[in-house]
């Protein structure tokens, strides 16, 4: 089986690349906590947001301790999580979708 294909043309690279010289990468496990003014507000924008199909991970901060979990729903009082567990809204300091 022989076949003739067409021939393609390589431009020569005639230059030295440097863009990789400095690699900056920041991970920081501190948890800084903030107090947010309009918690249900908020919410209403994670659930509101057109990433949120059936559930969002988010960052919750509850009395100077931060939890990460599932959202699923609300009610007028609490967030709904995945695991079946409830989050009064109104201890919440902050909350931020991941």
């Amino acid at each position: 089986m022989n076949r003739n294909l067409p021939r393609v043309y390589a431009n020569p690279i005639n230059k030295k690349f440097n863009n990789n010289k400095e690699v900056y990468s920041s991970s920081s496990k501190e948890k800084e906590v903030i107090k947010m003014d309009n918690i249900p507000k908020k919410i209403n924008e994670i659930f509101a947001n057109p990433h949120h199909v059936y559930k969002s991970k988010v960052r919750i901060g509850i009395d100077s301790r931060v939890i990460e979990k599932i959202v699923v729903g609300k009610t007028n009082k609490e967030l709904l999580m995945l695991d079946g567990s409830k989050i009064d809204i109104k201890k919440i300091d902050f909350i931020e979708r991941i």
